[in-house]
C-alpha cells in the first residue's frame, strides 16, 4: 500500500491545525506543505505532526510571475533564492522533494521580445544553480507539468522530460499530476511508463480536479502502471473547487464539511482501487 498525503495550500485560509486533525481521522500517513518559507513556521508543523502522527515527504512549490525561473532577471533571482529557502524549509521539516513549476503559473502567453531557446535556457541555469544547493541537503526537485491552460511552457510529461534531460542534474527528476495529465497526455498509462526513470512524485484528482472516483480517470489502471514500473514515492491528494486559477484557493474562506467530504472520498477510493489491483495482481 502507498503513502498517502494530501497537499495544504488548496484548503484556503483554514488554520493548518485543522487539517491536520482532518489528515488522522480519515488515516492519511502525511502532509505537503506549501513551500512557504517566508510564513509557515517549521517548529510549529513539527509539533502538528507528531500531534496527529503525520510526516512531510514534499513540499508543493508556488510560482507566480514573481517566481519566473524562466526569468533572467530579478524574477529569475527571487525563484531561485525561494528555492533555496524552501530547501532549508524543507530540510527542517523531514520533506525530501520540492515541486517545482518552471514558469509562472497563470500565465499563458510566452513573454514577448524573447526566444522560447533564451527562456529555456534562463531556467535550466536558474533550476540547476537552486538544484547544486538541493543536492548538498538531500532535496531533490520534481519538475510538474502544468496544462496549456495554466502556464505556456512545460505542459506535458514528455517535454517535462525533455527539459529535465536538458538540466542534467542528479537533484532533478519530475512529477505526474493525474489532473494536468488528463489533459495533456494521449495515453497516462504510456507516458508514466515513459518517465519511469524520471518519476519522483505523483499528486491525485480526477479529470474534474475532485477527488478520485468523482470523475472518469482509471484508477486501477494508473495504480498497475505505478506497481510494475516500481514507484515506490508517495500519492499525494490535490484535488479542490472548480477554480480558473488554481492559487486562488489560497485565498478562499475552508469550506470545511466540504473538504472532509473530499479528503475522505479521495483516500478511500484509492485505497480501494489499490485492493482492486493488488487482488487482481495475485491471481
Amino acid at each position: 500500500m502507498y503513502h498517502i498525503g494530501m497537499t495544504q495550500w488548496i484548503v484556503g485560509d483554514e488554520p493548518l491545525e485543522v487539517s491536520c486533525e482532518r489528515m488522522q481521522r480519515y488515516g492519511y500517513d502525511g502532509i505537503e506543505f506549501a513551500a512557504e518559507p517566508y510564513s509557515l513556521d517549521a517548529q510549529d508543523c513539527l509539533s502538528l505532526m507528531d500531534k496527529y502522527g503525520l510526516d512531510c515527504r514534499s513540499l508543493c512549490g508556488i510560482f507566480g510571475e514573481d517566481r519566473d525561473l524562466t526569468d533572467a532577471g530579478s524574477a529569475g533571482r527571487r525563484a531561485v533564492q525561494y528555492l533555496k529557502d524552501s530547501t532549508d524549509f524543507a530540510v527542517r521539516v523531514g520533506a525530501k522533494i520540492i515541486i517545482v513549476v518552471p514558469s509562472p503559473v497563470g500565465s499563458t502567453a510566452k513573454p514577448e521580445g524573447v526566444s522560447v531557446e533564451e527562456l529555456t535556457e534562463n531556467a535550466v541555469k536558474n533550476i540547476r544553480e537552486a538544484a547544486d544547493y538541493a543536492e548538498q541537503k538531500g532535496v531533490r526537485f520534481a519538475i510538474e507539468a502544468i496544462n496549456r491552460y495554466e502556464t505556456w511552457f512545460v505542459n506535458t510529461l514528455s517535454k517535462a522530460m525533455e527539459f529535465v534531460n536538458r538540466v542534467d542534474h542528479p537533484a532533478v527528476g519530475i512529477m505526474a499530476d493525474l489532473f494536468h495529465m488528463s489533459i495533456e497526455e494521449n495515453s497516462m498509462v504510456d507516458s508514466l511508463y515513459m518517465i519511469r526513470d524520471h518519476l519522483l512524485h505523483v499528486h491525485i484528482a480526477d479529470n474534474t480536479r475532485e477527488p478520485a472516483g468523482m470523475g472518469t480517470t482509471d484508477f486501477k489502471e494508473i495504480l498497475r502502471a505505478l506497481r510494475r514500473i516500481g514507484y515506490e514515492g508517495s500519492l499525494t491528494m490535490e484535488f479542490m473547487y472548480r477554480l480558473a486559477d488554481p492559487y486562488s484557493a489560497q485565498q478562499m474562506n475552508t469550506q470545511q464539511k466540504l473538504m472532509d467530504r473530499y479528503a475522505q472520498q479521495a483516500i478511500d477510493y484509492i485505497r480501494m482501487a489499490e485492493r482492486s489491483v493488488e487482488n487482481f495482481e495475485e491471481v
